[in-house]
């Protein structure tokens, strides 16, 4: 196996992903504790495998009726959709949600110290169809302030039926209590799944700076066996006319490079339902060496605006995603991960400010360009446009 495995080595700094593995249950034992063991290169806090039965040291904080449950393999949820085979013993964590609905819950650990150098790894399985639609994402909680490392989205496709690990760096540089998040959204089809396990945080040689943003934390990684290549572009050295090979028209815009896509983020299933997901044109900034808009000062809310609702653009007046996310208590931006100063809401919006809600720009009816929330991904919904910036 070993002879056959392809090792990609990339320029950014992304986490680190292995194929599907599988421990002996007498392995697991030896690996399972909720202590820190001292090893050679440092340290081991065994946040969970699960096979206890019970979730400590983490805690379900789910907001709506999608919820991580333990599944066991010999006792699905849906006994027409079981899990494949977890790397180790039968149990783990599931999101389950009531038949036909779809939703993002919530996982939070206790708090803990991270140290320099630490970082965190987890096993996962993610399914969905239409692709990228489903998700995984991981925060840390910096002062406060929980800050993403770890996007999955790239793994959500209708043909996997394997576990795979990844590990990525805890960002770091001093001693900190933090607490970390685990965000899995469920789509609301019979073969969506999201299912983690093996949760896992230890030491490594790696350093890093703490990075100004999303797109820096997710910077460099090596990914070994992957059948999914990463297909993120080198930053251009001035503002493109496009961004990456789909319609993504991009202007200077008062000194800063801004792409406006010429078609909705939608996905159609074989039962006609319209798909729409943030999480689409998230992976498709980040893939192109971009991120979702961030609005971060008045400036930068008028300059969009202006241009947004002006002829001469040519842009559809309707509604296009941002990197605001509801992060547990309080939007942030995930394109910089700072969370939100100043802001342009509708009157009486945000109205949802749950977990799984992200923020659009919305020209409809008398919204003007003013912000709402609104589920990061879901059927029966008119699909959105999305703006990059680079």
């Amino acid at each position: 196996m070993e002879a056959n495995r392809v090792t990609f080595i990339l320029l950014f700094s992304l986490p680190l992903l292995s194929t599907s593995f599988r421990l002996s249950d007498g392995e697991k034992r030896n690996i399972v504790s909720n202590e820190f063991l001292h090893k050679k290169i440092g340290r081991v806090l065994q946040l969970s495998d699960f096979e206890s039965g019970t979730m400590a040291p983490w805690i379900d904080e789910s907001a709506a009726d999608a919820r991580w449950n333990i599944e066991d393999l010999d006792m699905p949820f849906d006994s027409t959709q079981p899990a494949p085979p977890p790397p180790s013993g039968t149990k783990y964590l599931r999101v389950n949600r009531p038949s036909g609905t779809s939703g993002q819950a919530v996982l939070r650990s206790e708090q803990f110290t991270v140290e320099p150098g630490d970082q965190f790894r987890l096993s996962f399985w993610i399914r969905s169809d239409p692709t990228q639609i489903n998700n995984i994402q991981v925060y840390w909680s910096n002062n406060g302030v929980q800050e993403r490392i770890l996007s999955l989205v790239e793994y959500s496709t209708p043909t996997n039926f394997e576990w795979r690990s990844i590990t990525v760096l805890i960002p770091t540089t001093v001693s900190v209590q933090t607490r970390l998040s685990v965000y899995g959204f469920c789509n609301s089809g019979n073969t969506d799944a999201v299912a983690i396990d093996n949760l896992v945080v230890e030491s490594s040689d790696q350093t890093v700076t703490p990075p100004s943003s999303t797109l820096s934390t997710l910077s460099s990684t090596v990914i070994t066996g992957s059948t999914f290549p990463s297909s993120t572009t080198s930053l251009p050295g001035s503002c493109p006319s496009n961004l990456g090979p789909n319609s993504v028209r991009c202007e200077t815009l008062s000194g800063n490079c801004y792409c406006f896509s010429l078609y909705k983020v939608i996905e159609i299933r074989n039962t006609l339902q319209i798909v729409d997901s943030w999480f689409i044109g998230d992976s498709y900034c980040r893939n192109n060496g971009a991120t979702l808009l961030s609005l971060e000062t008045q400036t930068e809310i008028s300059v969009i605006d202006n241009y947004i609702s002006s002829a001469s653009s040519g842009l559809d007046k309707y509604a296009y995603w941002t990197s605001g996310q509801w992060g547990g208590t309080g939007f942030i931006w995930t394109g910089s991960n700072q969370p939100f100063t100043i802001t342009n809401w509708y009157p009486d919006q945000p109205d949802d400010m749950t977990t799984g809600y992200c923020v659009r720009l919305f020209y409809g009816s008398d919204y003007a360009g003013r912000w709402s929330d609104i589920i990061c991904s879901g059927e029966g919904y008119v699909p959105f446009y999305f703006i990059c910036e680079l």
